[in-house]
């Protein structure tokens, strides 16, 4: 199955042979193209041959923008061989713009390994590289990029207030111990306010979903924070901290959501940097896609298992075994492919809990 990204699209190509396994031939025209939305049948694009070029032998591409709703579709070639109908078709998924379903910043991709690059324009270029990222984004365990936040924290975890009392029952009460869960651990409150009395944990935090790469701004009341207010623990928790004269603060211990906008804001990017190594496989697999998509001779594999000529047989890995462990066929990529996503995990691992405490986000 070929991958799409709506508006980016790419190129649609089908390859035609005198038998199975035997040498590239032409059809007898030009052969048209049919695209159907599997979902409701409906033809998005043709039967046409508009666009359709024959840029090798047996070879027929068309650039396609995929310029439709997110959704799997169904590509069809019709032709004539000899005079005989012949056909060739493949299933298309398109998905939704990059900023639902891919790498939200990718930034400083390096495409020195691509020495035709410049000669591309602009809006080709683009296209390349949301190709590129988000081959590589899927490939890696789409575990890289840093996507922009914008949170309402609802309430905060705290191992005792500031006041060194304890929170929400969390004390010493008439020389009771008072049990409680926070993070999936059970403590014994004491409410002493004395070394060891945090439990390791800080006096006021609010969870932040993670990683957290790097605090934008926090507003509170509708005052900006400096960032000497606040840290953040872990990757994941906001915690205030003392002021210039050492009193503990803290952050609202809940929100008004049906206010216009809520008192307690947090504006963040979340993820991991993409590691330079990956930028740099980036620029080098945008580079040999774009050569596929004018046609000329590049390092992506084509579907030919084994060539024999003159006695000499080479035999190819299968594509379908490259695309099942998440690798492109060039070495150089492949192997910052194998280097950060080992294991071919398809997406960063996650952990669910009832104890998870809630972090509301516009959508």
């Amino acid at each position: 199955m070929t991958t799409f990204v709506t508006t980016v699209g790419g190129p649609l190509i089908s390859q035609w042979y005198q038998y199975a396994g035997g040498p590239a031939i032409n059809l007898d025209a030009t052969p048209s193209v049919t695209i159907t939305n599997l979902t409701t049948s409906a033809v998005v694009l043709g039967p046409t041959t508009v666009g359709v070029s024959n840029p090798a032998t047996g070879v027929y591409r068309l650039s396609w923008d995929a310029a439709v709703t997110p959704d799997n579709y169904l590509v069809v070639w019709d032709g004539l061989s000899g005079g005989d109908a012949v056909q060739a078709s493949e299933i298309v998924n398109v998905l939704a713009a990059a900023e639902g379903t891919g790498p939200c910043t990718w930034t400083g991709i390096n495409t020195s390994c691509a020495p035709d690059w410049s000669t591309y324009a602009a809006s080709f270029q683009e296209q390349a590289l949301a190709y590129a990222t988000l081959v590589l984004w899927a490939a890696t365990g789409r575990q890289y990029g840093e996507c922009p936040m914008t949170v309402y924290p609802c309430g905060r975890d705290t191992a005792g207030d500031v006041s060194g009392n304890g929170a929400w029952g969390w004390w010493w009460d008439y020389g009771t111990w008072v049990p409680y869960i926070w993070q999936g651990e059970w403590f014994n409150a004491c409410g002493c306010g004395l070394p060891g009395c945090w439990a390791c944990k800080p006096k006021c935090a609010a969870y932040l979903p993670g990683p957290v790469s790097s605090i934008i701004q926090v507003t509170l009341d509708g005052v900006v924070l400096s960032p000497s207010e606040y840290r953040v623990w872990d990757q994941q928790w906001l915690t205030r901290l003392d002021d210039a004269d050492g009193n503990g603060q803290c952050w609202p211990s809940c929100q008004d959501f049906n206010a216009v906008t809520p008192a307690f804001e947090v504006i963040y990017t979340r993820g991991t940097p993409v590691p330079t190594a990956l930028l740099s496989a980036a620029g080098t697999l945008a580079g040999e896609y774009a050569k596929a998509c004018l046609g000329q001779q590049c390092g992506l594999p084509s579907r030919v298992v084994n060539i024999a000529r003159q006695g000499v047989t080479v035999n190819l890995t299968d594509i379908d075994t490259l695309l099942d462990k998440g690798f492109t066929g060039i070495t150089t990529v492949d192997t910052v492919i194998a280097a950060l996503n080992p294991y071919s995990m398809k997406g960063r691992t996650r952990l669910f809990s009832f104890d998870t405490p809630i972090a509301r986000v516009i959508t």
